[in-house]
């Protein structure tokens, strides 16, 4: 019995030996090309969530193209409420998850980071107001009373 596990181990041992360089060869022939960034980029915008089909007509405009949300169409809300329409068509040229994996995952209109949402996460009944675009850092405090 212990000679079956240490013919295990040595058999381990030849195999890492052997797998290791192949390894190490091709990930930095991934890295140097690029392919590397481009997955992890791509991966990033597959994990965002958000994506869902409409069942009914959106009251309001893609803000990439400035076509109307019809049924049965395919959008992506992101974390920041905006929604874009998800895959290319006669009536939008752009597609978000091409915009998102070339500008570091962030909106297009508030240039804010998108953030994973769930995703049957629904688009909102109505356009973000400007008062929800504001960034809360750049908020100014209310001034005191009697100044």
């Amino acid at each position: 019995m212990a000679s079956d596990d240490l013919s295990l181990g040595r058999a381990f041992a030849v195999l890492l030996g052997v797998s290791s360089p192949v390894i190490i060869v091709a990930g930095y022939r991934a890295y140097h090309t690029g392919c590397l960034a481009r997955g992890w980029r791509r991966l990033r915008v597959w994990a965002l969530g958000g994506v869902t089909t409409l069942e009914e007509a959106l009251g309001y405009t893609c803000a990439m193209c400035g076509g109307s949300f019809d049924a049965r169409e395919e959008v992506r809300t992101l974390s920041c409420d905006h929604v874009f329409h998800r895959c290319k068509s006669d009536k939008c040229k752009h597609v978000i998850d091409d915009w998102l994996r070339e500008n570091r995952v962030a909106c297009p209109v508030c240039r804010k980071v998108a953030l994973p949402v769930l995703p049957w996460k629904a688009p909102p009944t109505s356009a973000p107001s400007a008062s929800d675009l504001e960034d809360p850092l750049v908020r100014q405090a209310p001034s005191p009373p009697g100044s």
